[in-house]
Protein backbone atom coordinates (compact mmCIF):
# COMPACT_ATOMS: atom_id res chain seq x y z
CA UNK A 1 0.00 0.00 0.00
CA UNK A 2 2.80 2.43 1.08
CA UNK A 3 4.44 1.57 -2.33
CA UNK A 4 1.39 2.82 -4.12
CA UNK A 5 1.22 6.11 -2.55
CA UNK A 6 5.02 6.71 -3.25
CA UNK A 7 4.35 5.61 -6.52
CA UNK A 8 1.54 7.94 -7.29
CA UNK A 9 3.17 11.08 -5.45
CA UNK A 10 6.18 10.55 -7.52
CA UNK A 11 3.91 11.23 -10.64
CA UNK A 12 1.96 14.06 -8.64
CA UNK A 13 5.47 15.69 -8.79
CA UNK A 14 6.33 15.02 -11.90
CA UNK A 15 3.39 16.06 -13.54
CA UNK A 16 3.65 19.15 -11.30
CA UNK A 17 6.90 19.70 -12.19
CA UNK A 18 5.87 19.47 -16.14
CA UNK A 19 2.75 21.43 -15.38
CA UNK A 20 5.52 24.19 -14.48
CA UNK A 21 7.50 24.01 -17.19
CA UNK A 22 4.78 24.18 -19.39
CA UNK A 23 3.28 27.39 -17.36
CA UNK A 24 6.76 28.58 -18.21
CA UNK A 25 6.63 27.75 -21.65
CA UNK A 26 3.35 29.52 -22.45
CA UNK A 27 4.15 32.54 -20.85
CA UNK A 28 7.32 33.04 -23.06
CA UNK A 29 5.66 32.34 -26.02
CA UNK A 30 2.90 35.07 -25.24
CA UNK A 31 5.71 37.53 -24.15
CA UNK A 32 7.28 36.97 -27.20
CA UNK A 33 4.11 37.25 -29.51
CA UNK A 34 3.22 40.52 -27.61
CA UNK A 35 6.58 41.50 -28.61
CA UNK A 36 6.01 40.50 -31.97
CA UNK A 37 3.39 42.60 -32.44
CA UNK A 38 5.84 45.86 -32.28
CA UNK A 39 8.84 44.72 -33.10
CA UNK A 40 8.54 42.63 -35.81
CA UNK A 41 10.52 43.22 -38.86
CA UNK A 42 8.92 42.94 -42.21
CA UNK A 43 10.45 40.88 -44.90
CA UNK A 44 12.34 43.01 -47.15
CA UNK A 45 10.68 43.37 -51.08
CA UNK A 46 12.21 41.29 -53.76
CA UNK A 47 14.07 43.92 -55.29
CA UNK A 48 13.50 44.56 -59.00
CA UNK A 49 16.43 46.40 -60.71
CA UNK A 50 16.25 49.33 -62.52
CA UNK A 51 15.15 49.21 -66.34
CA UNK A 52 17.52 50.35 -68.76
CA UNK A 53 17.14 54.24 -69.08
CA UNK A 54 16.22 55.09 -72.64
CA UNK A 55 15.61 59.09 -73.28
CA UNK A 56 13.69 60.17 -75.81
CA UNK A 57 15.59 61.55 -78.92
CA UNK A 58 14.70 65.05 -79.78
CA UNK A 59 15.65 66.85 -83.20
CA UNK A 60 17.40 70.01 -83.03
CA UNK A 61 19.38 72.45 -85.18
CA UNK A 62 22.60 73.54 -85.35
CA UNK A 63 22.83 76.62 -87.48
CA UNK A 64 26.23 76.92 -90.19
CA UNK A 65 26.80 80.45 -91.14
CA UNK A 66 28.60 80.68 -94.04
CA UNK A 67 30.61 83.28 -95.31
CA UNK A 68 32.54 83.21 -98.70
CA UNK A 69 34.75 86.25 -98.52
CA UNK A 70 34.13 88.20 -101.80
CA UNK A 71 37.78 88.72 -101.69
CA UNK A 72 38.88 85.30 -101.70
CA UNK A 73 35.80 84.41 -104.12
CA UNK A 74 37.44 87.06 -106.80
CA UNK A 75 40.77 84.84 -105.93
CA UNK A 76 39.43 81.22 -107.14
CA UNK A 77 37.93 83.04 -110.25
CA UNK A 78 41.17 84.45 -111.20
CA UNK A 79 43.04 81.67 -110.35
CA UNK A 80 40.55 79.31 -112.65
CA UNK A 81 40.43 81.79 -115.47
CA UNK A 82 43.35 81.07 -118.00
CA UNK A 83 45.09 83.41 -118.90
CA UNK A 84 44.70 83.08 -122.94
CA UNK A 85 41.00 83.52 -123.22
CA UNK A 86 40.19 83.18 -126.82
CA UNK A 87 42.21 82.31 -129.75
CA UNK A 88 41.19 82.85 -133.58
CA UNK A 89 43.37 81.93 -136.28
CA UNK A 90 41.41 81.47 -139.64
CA UNK A 91 40.39 84.59 -142.25
CA UNK A 92 37.45 82.49 -143.26
CA UNK A 93 35.45 81.36 -140.20
CA UNK A 94 32.97 83.62 -139.13
CA UNK A 95 31.24 84.39 -142.09
CA UNK A 96 34.66 85.21 -143.84
CA UNK A 97 35.31 87.93 -141.63
CA UNK A 98 38.81 88.32 -142.63
CA UNK A 99 40.06 88.59 -139.07
CA UNK A 100 42.02 86.24 -136.87
CA UNK A 101 41.96 87.43 -132.86
CA UNK A 102 43.82 86.48 -129.83
CA UNK A 103 42.46 87.27 -126.56
CA UNK A 104 44.32 87.19 -123.16
CA UNK A 105 43.74 88.72 -119.25
CA UNK A 106 45.81 92.00 -118.78
CA UNK A 107 44.91 91.57 -115.33
CA UNK A 108 42.18 90.00 -112.69
CA UNK A 109 38.85 89.82 -112.68
CA UNK A 110 37.74 92.93 -109.87
CA UNK A 111 34.21 93.17 -108.62
CA UNK A 112 33.21 96.60 -108.75
CA UNK A 113 29.49 96.11 -107.06
CA UNK A 114 27.36 93.72 -104.56
CA UNK A 115 23.78 93.85 -104.61
CA UNK A 116 22.24 91.28 -102.38
CA UNK A 117 22.72 88.03 -104.76
CA UNK A 118 24.00 89.62 -107.99
CA UNK A 119 27.96 90.82 -108.53
CA UNK A 120 28.98 92.87 -110.74
CA UNK A 121 32.68 92.88 -112.14
CA UNK A 122 35.47 94.00 -114.84
CA UNK A 123 38.18 91.61 -116.46
CA UNK A 124 40.86 93.88 -118.47
CA UNK A 125 41.86 92.60 -121.32
CA UNK A 126 44.08 92.57 -124.33
CA UNK A 127 43.74 91.90 -127.62
CA UNK A 128 45.42 91.22 -130.98
CA UNK A 129 43.55 91.46 -133.98
CA UNK A 130 44.74 90.83 -137.89
CA UNK A 131 42.90 91.74 -140.72
CA UNK A 132 43.22 91.02 -144.11
CA UNK A 133 42.45 93.75 -146.64
CA UNK A 134 42.63 93.20 -150.22
CA UNK A 135 42.97 96.57 -152.97
CA UNK A 136 43.00 95.79 -156.45
CA UNK A 137 44.03 92.22 -156.15
CA UNK A 138 46.67 92.88 -153.45
CA UNK A 139 45.89 91.43 -150.12
CA UNK A 140 48.23 92.58 -146.90
CA UNK A 141 47.04 91.60 -143.15
CA UNK A 142 48.31 94.25 -140.61
CA UNK A 143 48.19 93.98 -137.23
CA UNK A 144 46.99 95.86 -133.88
CA UNK A 145 46.74 95.25 -130.37
CA UNK A 146 44.50 97.43 -127.84
CA UNK A 147 42.78 96.69 -124.63
CA UNK A 148 39.70 96.76 -123.11
CA UNK A 149 37.34 95.96 -120.12
CA UNK A 150 34.48 93.39 -120.24
CA UNK A 151 31.75 93.85 -118.09
CA UNK A 152 29.39 91.31 -116.13
CA UNK A 153 26.77 90.08 -113.63
CA UNK A 154 26.26 86.55 -111.85
CA UNK A 155 23.89 85.91 -110.02
CA UNK A 156 24.78 83.40 -107.51
CA UNK A 157 23.13 80.66 -105.51
CA UNK A 158 23.67 76.96 -103.89
CA UNK A 159 22.36 74.37 -105.85
CA UNK A 160 20.71 71.07 -103.92
CA UNK A 161 24.20 69.52 -104.72
CA UNK A 162 26.18 72.34 -102.60
CA UNK A 163 27.81 73.61 -105.26
CA UNK A 164 27.98 77.39 -105.71
CA UNK A 165 25.89 77.98 -108.80
CA UNK A 166 26.34 81.42 -110.82
CA UNK A 167 23.93 82.83 -114.04
CA UNK A 168 26.84 85.27 -115.56
CA UNK A 169 25.55 87.74 -117.93
CA UNK A 170 27.47 90.12 -120.08
CA UNK A 171 26.70 93.99 -119.55
CA UNK A 172 29.10 94.88 -122.70
CA UNK A 173 32.97 96.76 -122.65
CA UNK A 174 34.38 99.70 -122.55
CA UNK A 175 38.00 100.38 -124.40
CA UNK A 176 40.82 101.18 -123.10
CA UNK A 177 42.66 102.08 -125.90
CA UNK A 178 40.72 101.64 -129.33
CA UNK A 179 42.31 99.10 -131.77
CA UNK A 180 43.43 101.04 -135.15
CA UNK A 181 44.78 99.45 -138.27
CA UNK A 182 47.82 100.74 -140.03
CA UNK A 183 47.47 100.38 -143.39
CA UNK A 184 50.36 102.08 -145.61
CA UNK A 185 50.02 105.80 -144.52
CA UNK A 186 46.30 105.48 -143.69
CA UNK A 187 45.20 104.36 -140.22
CA UNK A 188 41.80 102.14 -140.43
CA UNK A 189 39.53 102.46 -136.95
CA UNK A 190 38.50 98.68 -136.87
CA UNK A 191 36.15 98.98 -133.27
CA UNK A 192 33.28 98.34 -134.76
CA UNK A 193 34.18 94.93 -136.49
CA UNK A 194 36.26 94.19 -132.99
CA UNK A 195 33.07 95.39 -131.24
CA UNK A 196 30.56 92.97 -132.97
CA UNK A 197 32.95 90.08 -132.09
CA UNK A 198 33.31 90.65 -128.55
CA UNK A 199 29.43 91.05 -128.85
CA UNK A 200 29.23 87.90 -130.16
CA UNK A 201 31.09 85.68 -128.03
CA UNK A 202 29.98 87.92 -124.68
CA UNK A 203 27.99 84.90 -123.77
CA UNK A 204 30.63 81.89 -124.51
CA UNK A 205 32.86 84.35 -121.98
CA UNK A 206 30.06 84.49 -119.06
CA UNK A 207 29.51 80.80 -119.40
CA UNK A 208 32.87 80.04 -119.04
CA UNK A 209 32.86 81.97 -116.25
CA UNK A 210 30.26 79.93 -114.73
CA UNK A 211 32.03 76.75 -114.91
CA UNK A 212 35.32 78.03 -113.64
CA UNK A 213 33.38 78.49 -110.08
CA UNK A 214 30.80 75.42 -110.43
CA UNK A 215 34.49 73.16 -110.86
CA UNK A 216 36.30 75.71 -108.27
CA UNK A 217 33.74 75.95 -105.59
CA UNK A 218 31.84 73.50 -103.96
CA UNK A 219 30.43 73.66 -100.04
CA UNK A 220 29.83 69.45 -99.96
CA UNK A 221 33.26 68.30 -98.92
CA UNK A 222 32.65 70.72 -95.50
CA UNK A 223 28.92 69.53 -94.80
CA UNK A 224 30.65 66.30 -95.35
CA UNK A 225 33.18 66.70 -92.61
CA UNK A 226 30.75 68.20 -90.50
CA UNK A 227 28.37 64.77 -91.42
CA UNK A 228 30.80 62.65 -90.50
CA UNK A 229 32.05 64.25 -87.38
CA UNK A 230 28.62 64.41 -85.85
CA UNK A 231 28.30 60.43 -85.99
CA UNK A 232 31.05 60.15 -83.39
CA UNK A 233 29.75 59.93 -80.12
CA UNK A 234 31.68 62.61 -77.48
CA UNK A 235 32.33 62.47 -73.84
CA UNK A 236 29.92 64.82 -72.11
CA UNK A 237 30.86 63.91 -68.42
CA UNK A 238 34.27 61.98 -67.58
CA UNK A 239 33.39 61.62 -64.00
CA UNK A 240 29.87 59.85 -64.93
CA UNK A 241 30.85 58.57 -68.13
CA UNK A 242 28.22 59.89 -69.71
CA UNK A 243 27.72 60.82 -73.61
CA UNK A 244 26.42 62.71 -76.25
CA UNK A 245 25.48 61.21 -79.79
CA UNK A 246 24.66 63.37 -83.02
CA UNK A 247 22.53 61.48 -85.62
CA UNK A 248 22.29 63.95 -88.62
CA UNK A 249 18.78 63.88 -90.66
CA UNK A 250 18.86 67.11 -92.80
CA UNK A 251 20.44 70.07 -94.06
CA UNK A 252 18.92 73.15 -95.07
CA UNK A 253 20.13 76.57 -96.09
CA UNK A 254 19.11 79.91 -96.60
CA UNK A 255 19.41 81.89 -99.57
CA UNK A 256 23.11 83.61 -100.13
CA UNK A 257 22.60 87.51 -99.94
CA UNK A 258 25.69 90.13 -99.89
CA UNK A 259 26.66 91.71 -96.63
CA UNK A 260 29.39 94.05 -96.81
CA UNK A 261 32.82 91.83 -98.45
CA UNK A 262 31.33 88.46 -97.55
CA UNK A 263 28.89 86.69 -99.72
CA UNK A 264 26.42 84.99 -96.39
CA UNK A 265 24.04 81.99 -96.14
CA UNK A 266 23.18 79.65 -93.46
CA UNK A 267 23.31 76.29 -93.28
CA UNK A 268 21.30 74.13 -90.82
CA UNK A 269 22.09 70.88 -89.73
CA UNK A 270 18.93 69.33 -88.55
CA UNK A 271 20.04 66.33 -85.83
CA UNK A 272 18.79 63.93 -83.21
CA UNK A 273 20.55 64.57 -80.06
CA UNK A 274 20.83 61.49 -77.82
CA UNK A 275 22.41 61.31 -74.40
CA UNK A 276 23.95 58.02 -73.18
CA UNK A 277 25.30 56.32 -69.87
CA UNK A 278 28.52 54.36 -70.29
CA UNK A 279 31.23 54.42 -73.05
CA UNK A 280 29.14 53.81 -76.35
CA UNK A 281 30.08 50.99 -78.86
CA UNK A 282 31.15 53.40 -82.17
CA UNK A 283 32.38 51.65 -85.53
CA UNK A 284 33.87 54.27 -87.19
CA UNK A 285 31.66 54.58 -91.00
CA UNK A 286 32.66 56.72 -93.10
CA UNK A 287 29.45 58.39 -95.00
CA UNK A 288 29.99 59.23 -98.61
CA UNK A 289 26.62 60.28 -99.78
CA UNK A 290 24.51 63.16 -97.76
CA UNK A 291 20.51 64.24 -98.55
CA UNK A 292 19.79 66.97 -101.00
CA UNK A 293 20.12 70.56 -99.85
CA UNK A 294 16.70 72.01 -98.90
CA UNK A 295 16.76 76.03 -99.35
CA UNK A 296 14.02 77.87 -96.46
CA UNK A 297 13.61 81.45 -96.24
CA UNK A 298 15.20 81.45 -92.16
CA UNK A 299 16.74 78.82 -89.91
CA UNK A 300 16.35 78.65 -86.26
CA UNK A 301 20.01 79.49 -84.37
CA UNK A 302 17.75 77.45 -81.24
CA UNK A 303 19.97 74.57 -80.53
CA UNK A 304 18.49 71.63 -77.82
CA UNK A 305 20.27 69.44 -75.33
CA UNK A 306 19.48 67.05 -72.85
CA UNK A 307 22.24 66.10 -70.67
CA UNK A 308 22.21 64.86 -66.98
CA UNK A 309 23.48 64.73 -63.82
CA UNK A 310 24.00 61.51 -61.92
CA UNK A 311 22.88 61.73 -58.04
CA UNK A 312 24.27 57.96 -56.37
CA UNK A 313 21.97 56.11 -53.84
CA UNK A 314 24.97 57.02 -51.42
CA UNK A 315 24.34 60.32 -51.42
CA UNK A 316 20.60 60.22 -51.99
CA UNK A 317 20.88 58.66 -48.92
CA UNK A 318 23.64 60.86 -47.07
CA UNK A 319 20.87 63.61 -47.90
CA UNK A 320 17.99 61.76 -46.70
CA UNK A 321 19.53 60.95 -43.38
CA UNK A 322 19.91 64.37 -42.54
CA UNK A 323 16.20 65.25 -43.49
CA UNK A 324 14.81 62.27 -41.46
CA UNK A 325 17.12 61.15 -38.71
CA UNK A 326 15.93 62.15 -35.23
CA UNK A 327 12.68 63.14 -36.75
CA UNK A 328 9.47 62.10 -34.56
CA UNK A 329 6.09 61.09 -36.36
CA UNK A 330 2.81 60.46 -34.05
CA UNK A 331 -0.52 58.70 -34.89
CA UNK A 332 -3.29 58.77 -33.37
CA UNK A 333 -3.43 61.64 -31.56
CA UNK A 334 0.09 61.05 -29.83
CA UNK A 335 -1.44 57.96 -28.93
CA UNK A 336 1.68 56.11 -31.16
CA UNK A 337 4.65 57.73 -32.04
CA UNK A 338 7.98 56.65 -33.89
CA UNK A 339 11.03 57.79 -34.29
CA UNK A 340 13.57 57.28 -37.67
CA UNK A 341 16.73 55.69 -36.41
CA UNK A 342 18.14 54.97 -40.08
CA UNK A 343 17.35 55.22 -43.79
CA UNK A 344 18.73 54.05 -46.85
CA UNK A 345 17.94 54.67 -50.53
CA UNK A 346 17.79 51.98 -53.26
CA UNK A 347 16.20 51.04 -56.61
CA UNK A 348 13.49 49.11 -57.26
CA UNK A 349 12.06 49.05 -60.71
CA UNK A 350 11.36 52.90 -61.72
CA UNK A 351 10.82 53.81 -58.13
CA UNK A 352 12.63 54.92 -55.24
CA UNK A 353 12.62 52.54 -52.26
CA UNK A 354 13.20 53.80 -48.78
CA UNK A 355 14.09 51.59 -46.21
CA UNK A 356 13.29 53.32 -42.91
CA UNK A 357 13.88 52.13 -39.50
CA UNK A 358 12.31 53.15 -36.77
CA UNK A 359 11.77 52.99 -32.14
CA UNK A 360 8.93 53.66 -30.45
CA UNK A 361 5.67 52.53 -30.89
CA UNK A 362 6.74 50.26 -33.92
CA UNK A 363 11.00 48.86 -33.69
CA UNK A 364 11.81 47.76 -36.98
CA UNK A 365 12.04 48.49 -40.74
CA UNK A 366 9.47 50.23 -42.75
CA UNK A 367 9.95 49.37 -46.62
CA UNK A 368 8.14 52.77 -48.73
CA UNK A 369 8.91 53.60 -52.07
CA UNK A 370 8.01 56.43 -54.74
CA UNK A 371 8.61 57.87 -57.97
CA UNK A 372 10.79 60.32 -58.02
CA UNK A 373 10.19 63.14 -60.24
CA UNK A 374 11.50 67.31 -60.58
CA UNK A 375 9.31 69.87 -58.74
CA UNK A 376 9.70 73.49 -60.44
CA UNK A 377 8.03 75.01 -57.61
CA UNK A 378 10.53 73.71 -54.88
CA UNK A 379 13.38 73.48 -57.47
CA UNK A 380 13.53 69.98 -55.84
CA UNK A 381 13.08 65.82 -56.50
CA UNK A 382 10.58 64.81 -54.93
CA UNK A 383 8.56 62.00 -54.45
CA UNK A 384 5.19 60.49 -55.85
CA UNK A 385 2.73 57.93 -55.31
CA UNK A 386 4.97 57.06 -51.90
CA UNK A 387 3.61 54.65 -50.76
CA UNK A 388 4.11 51.86 -48.58
CA UNK A 389 5.71 48.14 -49.73
CA UNK A 390 2.78 45.53 -49.95
CA UNK A 391 5.01 42.61 -48.18
CA UNK A 392 5.16 45.66 -45.38
CA UNK A 393 1.71 46.35 -45.89
CA UNK A 394 0.74 42.81 -44.98
CA UNK A 395 3.13 42.78 -41.73
CA UNK A 396 1.71 46.01 -40.07
CA UNK A 397 -2.47 44.70 -40.51
CA UNK A 398 -0.92 42.41 -37.75
CA UNK A 399 1.58 44.36 -35.81
CA UNK A 400 0.25 48.18 -36.13
CA UNK A 401 -2.84 48.56 -38.00
CA UNK A 402 -2.07 52.46 -37.15
CA UNK A 403 0.67 52.91 -39.45
CA UNK A 404 -1.29 51.99 -42.53
CA UNK A 405 -3.72 55.36 -42.29
CA UNK A 406 -1.30 56.92 -45.01
CA UNK A 407 0.30 59.41 -42.94
CA UNK A 408 3.83 58.49 -42.56
CA UNK A 409 3.97 57.97 -46.24
CA UNK A 410 2.00 61.39 -46.66
CA UNK A 411 4.74 62.82 -44.05
CA UNK A 412 7.51 61.08 -45.83
CA UNK A 413 6.65 62.53 -49.41
CA UNK A 414 6.11 66.39 -47.91
CA UNK A 415 9.35 66.02 -46.39
CA UNK A 416 11.92 64.47 -49.08
CA UNK A 417 13.43 66.51 -51.48
CA UNK A 418 17.29 66.03 -52.98
CA UNK A 419 18.41 69.56 -54.46
CA UNK A 420 19.11 70.05 -57.85
CA UNK A 421 20.77 73.28 -57.96
CA UNK A 422 24.37 71.70 -58.81
CA UNK A 423 22.76 69.66 -61.52
CA UNK A 424 21.75 72.59 -63.25
CA UNK A 425 25.17 74.17 -62.94
CA UNK A 426 26.61 71.43 -63.75
CA UNK A 427 24.55 70.70 -66.74
CA UNK A 428 25.21 74.38 -67.71
CA UNK A 429 28.93 73.86 -67.04
CA UNK A 430 28.67 70.75 -69.74
CA UNK A 431 26.64 72.31 -72.55
CA UNK A 432 29.04 75.71 -72.55
CA UNK A 433 31.59 73.01 -72.67
CA UNK A 434 30.17 71.03 -75.61
CA UNK A 435 29.00 73.87 -77.71
CA UNK A 436 32.36 75.97 -77.62
CA UNK A 437 34.88 73.22 -78.41
CA UNK A 438 36.56 72.40 -82.05
CA UNK A 439 35.20 68.72 -83.04
CA UNK A 440 37.92 68.78 -85.92
CA UNK A 441 40.46 70.62 -87.67
CA UNK A 442 38.86 73.89 -89.04
CA UNK A 443 35.30 73.16 -87.63
CA UNK A 444 34.57 74.50 -84.35
CA UNK A 445 31.40 74.97 -82.35
CA UNK A 446 30.68 78.58 -80.76
CA UNK A 447 27.43 79.13 -78.73
CA UNK A 448 26.13 80.46 -75.52
CA UNK A 449 23.37 79.58 -73.31
CA UNK A 450 19.83 81.03 -72.39
CA UNK A 451 18.13 78.47 -70.96
CA UNK A 452 18.92 75.71 -68.89
CA UNK A 453 15.95 73.76 -67.21
CA UNK A 454 15.85 70.44 -65.18
CA UNK A 455 13.45 68.02 -66.89
CA UNK A 456 12.58 64.22 -66.60
CA UNK A 457 14.08 62.21 -63.48
CA UNK A 458 14.45 58.45 -63.94
CA UNK A 459 15.80 55.52 -61.74
CA UNK A 460 18.68 53.94 -63.13
CA UNK A 461 21.27 51.18 -61.66
CA UNK A 462 23.76 53.48 -60.82
CA UNK A 463 22.14 56.26 -59.19
CA UNK A 464 19.06 58.84 -60.00
CA UNK A 465 18.71 60.67 -63.09
CA UNK A 466 17.98 64.47 -63.30
CA UNK A 467 18.16 65.39 -67.08
CA UNK A 468 18.99 68.59 -67.77
CA UNK A 469 17.03 70.40 -71.45
CA UNK A 470 19.88 73.05 -72.25
CA UNK A 471 18.52 74.98 -75.29
CA UNK A 472 21.42 77.73 -76.57
CA UNK A 473 22.45 79.34 -80.12
CA UNK A 474 25.01 77.37 -81.46
CA UNK A 475 27.20 78.13 -84.95
CA UNK A 476 29.18 75.63 -86.12
CA UNK A 477 32.04 77.76 -88.14
CA UNK A 478 34.33 76.39 -90.54
CA UNK A 479 37.44 78.20 -91.09
CA UNK A 480 39.69 77.86 -94.19
CA UNK A 481 36.92 77.93 -96.72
Amino acid sequence: MNGQINGLLKRFVFLQKNLIELNKLLSLCLLLSVNHVFSQVPVAPTEIPAKPVVFEKKPSIISIPIDISIEDLQGKINTGMPNLIYEDNSFEDNQNDELKAKVWRKGNLIFTSVVNDVLTYEVPLKIWAQKRISVLGVSQAPATEFELKLKFSSKFGITSDYSIQTITNGLGYEWITKPVLKYSYVEIPIGPVIGKLISNNLATFAKQIDQTIKENYSLKPYVLEAWNTAQKPFLASEEYNTWVKLEPLDVYFTPLKAVGKSLKSTFGLKIFVETLVGTPVYTPKQILTIPNLKSVSSISDVFEVQLFNVISYEEATKISKNMFLGQVYDFKNGKYKIEVTDLEIKADGEYLSLITTTKGSFKGQIFLKGIPVYDPVKKLVVLSKTELDIKTKNILHKAGAWLLEGTLEKKIESEFGLPVTEIIEFGKQSVLQTINSEISKGIKMKGEIFSVVPDQVKVAENGILATVIAKAKVELVVKGM
